[in-house]
This record gives structure tokens, sequence and C-alpha cells, in this order.
């Protein structure tokens, strides 16, 4: 008992020693003017967006350089160039997202509000612009499926023109005479698409109308004699010579040849040019276009 009796006193007497020695030592060692400054909530807060701001400073350069490497890799893989900006820009956009949202989690903002603000808004949103984001989305679809590409020459909805882009609402053509041409992306989703320059040849077809008077066999040398003469027009795969038809007008000669196809519109006219002097240095007429009987006119007799 005594011997606890004076571990009792010891511990109390240590106690009491300590709790003297503590304001001493406050006294000795008071909180540094910069410490005191970091406990202040707006300065912490300060420092908090600062650092938020630079995060995404740095964010942005980073995403730009990642952004630009992957449309450089991508160009060195022989990649349509349209589609390696498009791939640029999504790239960048994601990282710009992601970086946005560590930033204010890093300031502390409550992102899980934000989230559901933005999700209502975007919901409100794209039922108001569901005609515009389905553009988007065909733009999308044109980017990636690749039916054409910049450069080539294509036929939609009718229009023919050579392609000058697709951009995020609309595919732009200009035609051969100089005319720009702007089709909606929800447009040319929709159209049948012809592209003439994604294949090497091209067929160029050429009927014309004998007179059931004429020389058969003469108009079919003057048809090889005119094919001969323009070296552009292919041996292989080789021109075809055929009676296609034969009507109340006369006998249908159809011609066909093979070409390139950057040269096939010149060498269609040319080779017109050359089946009527043949035709015509033989002797070969064509079928005149009958007259409609009188009173057909769009006239009233008197």
């Amino acid at each position: 008992m005594l011997e606890g009796a004076a571990a009792l006193r010891v511990t109390r007497a240590v106690v009491a020693a300590a709790a003297q020695a503590a304001p001493d030592a406050a006294a000795a060692n008071p909180p540094s003017h910069l410490m005191q400054l970091l406990n202040q909530p707006m300065v912490w807060f300060g420092i908090k967006i600062a650092g938020g701001l630079l995060l995404v400073w740095l964010g942005m350069r980073i995403g730009r350089w990642t952004a630009d490497l992957e449309r450089r890799v991508l160009l060195r893989a022989h990649v349509d160039r349209t589609l390696a900006e498009f791939l640029r820009n999504v790239t960048y956009a994601l990282i710009l997202a992601v970086i946005l949202v560590s930033a204010l989690e890093f300031t502390g903002f409550p992102t899980t509000s934000l989230f559901a603000v933005l999700g209502a808004a975007g919901l409100a949103i794209g039922l108001a612009l569901k005609d515009s984001l389905a553009h988007i989305a065909a733009g999308v679809v044109l980017i990636v499926l690749r039916p054409f590409r910049v450069g080539d020459t294509v036929t939609i909805a009718g229009q023919e023109g050579i392609v000058d882009g697709v951009f995020i609402f609309q595919t732009r053509l200009h035609t051969a005479d100089n005319r720009d041409v702007v089709f909606m992306n929800g447009q040319v989703i929709g159209a049948p698409i012809f592209n003439v320059s994604q294949r090497e040849t091209r067929r160029a077809d050429i009927t014309l109308t004998l007179t059931h008077a004429a020389d058969l066999t003469g108009a079919f040398a003057a048809a090889r004699a005119a094919i001969g003469v323009d070296p552009r027009i292919l041996a292989e795969p080789a021109p075809a010579l055929a009676i296609a038809d034969i009507t109340e007008r006369g006998i249908v000669l159809s011609v066909q040849v093979w070409s390139k196809s950057a040269q096939s519109g010149d060498v269609r006219s040319e080779l017109l040019q050359h089946l009527h002097a043949q035709l015509r240095e033989r002797g070969i007429a064509l079928a005149q276009q009958a007259l409609p009987p009188a009173g057909r006119l769009g006239t009233t007799p008197a």
C-alpha cells in the first residue's frame, strides 16, 4: 500500500510539472507570422484557386502538345488529313475536360452537383437541338467511314462536284464551273454518294443511233478507227462495240472505252469528235430525230 501511494504521488508531481512547463514552452516558441497567415481560411482558399488555375494552364499545354503529337503520328501513318484533324480535336477536348474536372476537385468545388446541373441542361439543349446534333453525328460518321476524301470528285443527290471538306455541320463541294455547293451532313448520309475518284479507271459510254440503211460493218470500222486515234484509251479492259438495240428510229450502236479517271471527260469528248469524223468520212448517217405530227407543237391549228 505504501509503495502504491508513493507511485501515485510521483505521477501527480510529473503531471503538474508538465502542465507548468507547457505555457512556458509556448511563450518561448510563438507561431510564425507565415503560419498564422496560412491558417486564415480566405488565404488557404486563394492558394487552392491559384493551384487550380496553374493546373488548368499546365493541362492545356500538355493537352495541346499531346493532341499535336497524335496528329503528326497519324499523318506519318498516311491517315487521311480530315480524320487526323478530327481525332486531334477530340483528344484535346477530352484532355481539357479531365483537367477542368481535376482543377475543380482540387479547389474543393462540389463537382457532383455540377454534373447533375450539366446533365439536366444537356438533356434540355439536346432535345431543342436534336436536328443540329444529328448533323454533327452524321459528320462524325462521314469522317470515320470516309466514303470520300478532300479533293475527290463525287455526285451527291444528283449534284456533282469536288469535295472541299467535311465540317461539323456541313459538307462543302465546288463544281466544275466554280460554284460552291453546301450540304448539311444529314443530307449527305441519307443520299446516294457516287465517288469517281477512288478508282483509277473509269468507263465512258457512248450510244449512236444509225439509220436502218446504215452499213454496220463500216460503222464498226469507223468506231475502231476513232478509238485507235486516242492513246489515252486503255487496251485493258478492251473497248467494247455492240448493237445495243433496234428501234423505230434506227439501229443503236454502243461504244464503251476505258481510261484514267482523271482523263475520262476529255477522252469522251474527243472520242465523240473522232466518231463523227470517221462516220462522215464513210458516208454513214445518224438517224434524225422524228418531228411530232402537225398540231402537237404546242400551238393551236388555225
